[in-house]
This record gives C-alpha cells, sequence and structure tokens, in this order.
C-alpha cells in the first residue's frame, strides 16, 4: 500500500511500514549500535549508486506534474520546496476550490501525472523475519513505490485526485490509493462569503488542506522497513478501507468546518480495488492471553461520522491554524482463526478519536519556516475482546502526539525535526508481554529538491532525501529500543 501521505503518496500506514508492536519480537535482544562491516559499506554504496541511477538518469518526458499544467504556476506555488506534500496558502485555496482552477496556456490538459520512489534501508538490529526476497538489514528497493495520478479539473466545479499504487515490499501489486473527488462552488450571503463543497474520498483527513493531519502529516516518504510510530489510532488505520463523503465549508477566509461519513468497503469492491479488507486497528497478528484473537480488530460496522473545525488566518508572511477533528468508529471484531468466540456477530467495539491540532508557517525572502502539531486522545470500548480474554480492561486509552518543525532554503535544502510519543492504558493481555503501547523517538530529515521553482523543465520535479529515526522507547520498553534506529535514504520523483 506504500507511504504516508505523499505527493500524495499512498496508505498513511503501509502494509510493512507500521510493523507494530509484533516488530519487538522480530529484533534480537540485547543489541546496541554495531559499527559497520565492509559489507554494510559495500552495501551503502551500491544503494546510493542505485538511487543515484534511478533519480538522475530519466530521460526528458513529455508527461508533466498534472496540476502545474493546468494551472500553468511553478510548482512552489503550491508546494512548501517545489514538491508535495506541504502546502502553501495558494495550494490549499486550489485544493479547497476542487482542483479547478485553471491557468496553463496548454489547449488539451491530460490530468495524469506518475512518481517513482527508490531507496535504501540500514536498521540497528537484524529483522529476524525480513520479507520475502529481502534481508535481514540493508535493502535497497529499485521501486520501493510507483503510482499513477488521475489529477486534475473535470468541470466549472468538479475535480479530481486519484492514486493507484505498486509498492514493493507492501502489497506488491497496483492497488487503489487516496482519492478525493470534489465539487466545489463559491457563495456569498450578506456580507459574508465563503466556499462550500463536497468530497468523495477513501482515507478519513485525506480531503484536509493542513499538514497536521493523519493523511498529510510528516513524515511524507517512510521506510517500508522501519518500525514506525507502535500504536496509532484507528482514524490512522481506515485508509482505503472505507469510502465516505463529506462537506464543507470555508466561511470568510477563515472559519472551515467538514462533516461527513465513511462505510466498510464490500469484500466485492475491496477484492477488485486490491485494497479492502479487515480494518486492523491494534495488533498485527493477533493479541490477547490465548494468542489467538485479534483485539481491536475487524470490519467497520455501520456508518462512522467524521468532524473537523478550525481556524486560520494569514497576516503578511504569517500563517497559522489551530482547530479540532474527530471520528467515532465501530468495528465488528473478526477472528482470523476461525474460532467461534468472535463470529462477527456479535457486538461492535466503540473508537472515539478526538484530536487538537495547530499549524504555523512563516514565508521569508530566502526561506520558509514551518512547525505543525497534532495530538490525538482515543478511547477503546472492548466488548467481545474483553469477555474472550483478547484484553485485560474492557475499556482504554490511547494518546498520539506528533510535534514536527522545518526549514527551507530557497525551496531548495530542507530541514525537519519530528518529535512522535504514543501511550495509553496499561492492559497485560493487548500488550503483552510489555503490558504498554509506549512508543517514542525522534526522526531527522535533511532533503535536496533542485527542480520544481522553474517552470522551464517541468518534467524534471525530484527529491533526495536522508532520513534518520531513533527510539527512546518501543511498544512499551526502553530496553533494545535501539535497536529499531534506522538510516533510510531515498529518491523520489514525480512527472
Amino acid at each position: 500500500m506504500g507511504c504516508k501521505g505523499g505527493f500524495p503518496c499512498s496508505h498513511p500506514k503501509g502494509a510493512i511500514m507500521t510493523t507494530r508492536l509484533a516488530i519487538a519480537s522480530q529484533r534480537p535482544s540485547g543489541r546496541g549500535l554495531r559499527l559497520p562491516t565492509l559489507n554494510h559499506v559495500r552495501a551503502v554504496l551500491q544503494g546510493l549508486g542505485a538511487l543515484t541511477f534511478v533519480g538522475l538518469a530519466a530521460t526528458p518526458a513529455h508527461a508533466v506534474p498534472a496540476f502545474a499544467r493546468q494551472t500553468g504556476q511553478d510548482c512552489v506555488a503550491c508546494h512548501v520546496g517545489g514538491f508535495g506534500p506541504q502546502l502553501t496558502p495558494f495550494g490549499r485555496a486550489f485544493k479547497l476550490g476542487g482542483y479547478t482552477l485553471k491557468g496553463g496556456s496548454a489547449k488539451h490538459d491530460i490530468p495524469l501525472s506518475a512518481m517513482l520512489v527508490a531507496s535504501y534501508t540500514h536498521t540497528t538490529g537484524d529483522s529476524s523475519s525480513p520479507p520475502p526476497g529481502f534481508n535481514a538489514n540493508d535493502n535497497v528497493t529499485a521501486l520501493q513505490q510507483a503510482s499513477i495520478f488521475l489529477a486534475g479539473r473535470l468541470s466549472d466545479h468538479v475535480g479530481v485526485l486519484a492514486q493507484a499504487t505498486y509498492s514493493n515490499p507492501g502489497s506488491d501489486r497496483v492497488a487503489w490509493d487516496n482519492t478525493d473527488v470534489r465539487y466545489a462552488t463559491n457563495y456569498k450571503i450578506g456580507s459574508t462569503s465563503g466556499i462550500f463543497g463536497i468530497s468523495l474520498n477513501n482515507n478519513p483527513t485525506v480531503s484536509d488542506v493542513w499538514n497536521t493531519v493523519p493523511a498529510w502529516q510528516f513524515g511524507f516518504m517512510t521506510s517500508p522497513f522501519g518500525a514506525g510510530y507502535g500504536q496509532t489510532p484507528v482514524i490512522e488505520d481506515l485508509g482505503q478501507l472505507v469510502l465516505g463523503a463529506t462537506a464543507y465549508t470555508l466561511v470568510d477566509n477563515h472559519w472551515y468546518g467538514e462533516l461527513g461519513l465513511y462505510h466498510q468497503l464490500s469484500n466485492w469492491w475491496g477484492q477488485q480495488l486490491r485494497a479492502g479488507g479487515p480494518v486492523d486497528a491494534l495488533n498485527d497478528g493477533g493479541a490477547g492471553a490465548n494468542g489467538n484473537l485479534t483485539a481491536g480488530g475487524g470490519v467497520v460496522s455501520g456508518y462512522a461520522p467524521y468532524w473537523r473545525f478550525n481556524y486560520s488566518n494569514s497576516i503578511g508572511a504569517n500563517s497559522y491554524e489551530f482547530g479540532v477533528l474527530g471520528m467515532q468508529t465501530k468495528l465488528n471484531p473478526q477472528n482470523p482463526n476461525g474460532s467461534n468466540l468472535l463470529a462477527g456477530n456479535g457486538p461492535d467495539e466503540t473508537y472515539t478519536d478526538m484530536g487538537l491540532d495547530g499549524s504555523y508557517q512563516y514565508f521569508g525572502e530566502s526561506g520558509i519556516w514551518s512547525v505543525n502539531g497534532l495530538y490525538i486522545h482515543e478511547r477503546q470500548k472492548f466488548t467481545q475482546s474483553y469477555l474472550t480474554g483478547a484484553t485485560s480492561n474492557a475499556e482504554d486509552t490511547l494518546n498520539a502526539m506528533n510535534l514536527n518543525a522545518a526549514y527551507w532554503y530557497q525551496n531548495t535544502y530542507g530541514a525537519t525535526i519530528q518529535f512522535f510519543n504514543t501511550t495509553g492504558s496499561s492492559d497485560p493481555y493487548l500488550y503483552n508481554p510489555s503490558s504498554s503501547a509506549q512508543t517514542s523517538g525522534v526522526t531527522w530529515e535533511f532533503d535536496w529538491n533542485p527542480f520544481g521553482k522553474s517552470w522551464v523543465d517541468p518534467e524534471k520535479n525530484l527529491r533526495l532525501g536522508v532520513q534518520y529515526t531513533t527510539y527512546n522507547k518501543f511498544a512499551g520498553s526502553s530496553q533494545d529500543a535501539s535497536s529499531n534506529n534506522s538510516l533510510y535514504v531515498y529518491v523520489w520523483t514525480a512527472i
């Protein structure tokens, strides 16, 4: 399913990227930071060589990023750094307007774009069970992700951003990815003016225009072999498994509100789009004292309401936003091992997510500063899972915090630091053996975007990134948490 967020990117928590608590059992214990061996050095050099070739040897193409061609604007008009997904005020207005703004000189817009990602990953500790075809460490993924986009204006009021993605490791096949079909129109009532729109999409928060929400927050590209953030709220895990419709309005260019409902994809549609399946809300591969019940997993029951409200403003070179978001999801537990204890016809289990977010941007003469933060509190009510011994408590909580700050110099060189911390209830059965979901750490990333600031060579949109993640705690323990530390180098190109 791919990476989180993106140009856009793909599923917010790819099949391998967020390996959750199961990763703790895949790391050998008592392993600290190791000096690189000759084989490690050789692998790094080979990997960097392969990445450089993929990123720089691309021949000129007639296809260009679809939105830039449609609007006739340089990529930096919509994106910080000239490459997605961090939006500028102009980029946010373009999205809220339904992707319909037209200003390009082309008589016939072809609303198609594509992107390719190649990467290299090294982790401090080897994995005892790497994905098929990959090593326990030092993996070069020549084609981590390949996506094609239908992106652009369909009529005066309707636009689309739809993505299909191949990822490796991950789905190893082309699958439905982030999709956002919009209708938008302007209105005026007395002295009040605004935008009204409707979004048909498959990922809660993908309709948002701020880089605080789960679908678009940093990291925009992450390793398919990394340990991720451990446990995550359900609102972050529904991408491509649901389909929903939201209605939104921006009043007087300040007050924003959005309401919507999401429903589980049917099995038939999930198979056709290669994107459906049960929601794995808590653990990969099972949980509980008996080891065979998936606590918190299952399918979305009925319709899950989503809400989002915020206030934003721009003063001179400053732009800021603060707001709330939330979702209530009922999951009907499903047991993958065939036990009739969870037959799928018992009471639902309820997850209520409430979030606070804030964002700030400063556009200076030579650089752009940005700060984004999101805190989500989730209340989990277990019915079947508690009765069957998959959880120790009938109710739990989960708290997820993501705070990042970035600086871009001349839209070319970027540096980002991110702090992440997950805490929650103590539940020995659910979080066996540590009894806790706490995961915390820091991610550093340095990027180089050589193109995107001029319309001379629009086909050359490229990002070279180096990312390093360290863990203070993982899966409730500080012991051996550093074995999950990872170095990730990637080349990301869009045409």
